[in-house]
């Protein structure tokens, strides 16, 4: 089995009012092993020195395309992939929130963070932490193979 565990980290509606993605994290898994780490980071109002995001797609898209995505919290990613390629059918999805409720039912919370610290599944990456995409990509496919994802 083979995925794509993303995380996008955005500008959560700064000064411009628009919450504007400036960072996707991606981890794809190949047999319950993570075999790749990408990361990109784009222009936005905070963070003008990058590119803006549709002058990286050839370099983001062919990781994502065509593959099964797996997120902590589906919405925001699906919002931001439908709304940078609106006829682009992204997925299939899979959501390691819903997936964690549905395997553990009473867990007194259901962040990615407590998550992993409960599941013992918390990434070991030097210099990152949480709210990284990278990082968060990562935790989200440790979750996801310990999850026993599918």
């Amino acid at each position: 089995m083979e995925f794509v565990a993303i995380d996008f980290e955005t500008t959560a509606f700064a000064d411009d009012g628009r919450n504007e993605p400036w960072q996707l994290g991606a981890a794809v898994v190949r047999d319950n092993v993570i075999v790749e780490r990408r990361e990109w980071f784009f222009g936005t109002a905070m963070t003008p020195d990058y590119e803006p995001i549709m002058d990286q797609w050839d370099d983001f898209y062919p990781v994502l395309a065509n593959r099964r995505l797996v997120a902590h919290n589906t919405a925001c990613e699906k919002t931001i992939l439908t709304r940078l390629a609106p006829l682009t059918k992204w997925g299939p999805w899979t959501d390691t929130l819903r997936l964690a409720k549905a395997r553990y039912p009473k867990l007194p919370s259901y962040r990615l963070g407590d998550l992993c610290e409960t599941l013992g599944c918390v990434p070991e990456f030097e210099g990152r932490t949480w709210h990284d995409g990278l990082y968060d990509a990562i935790a989200c496919a440790n979750l996801a193979i310990r999850l026993q994802f599918p």
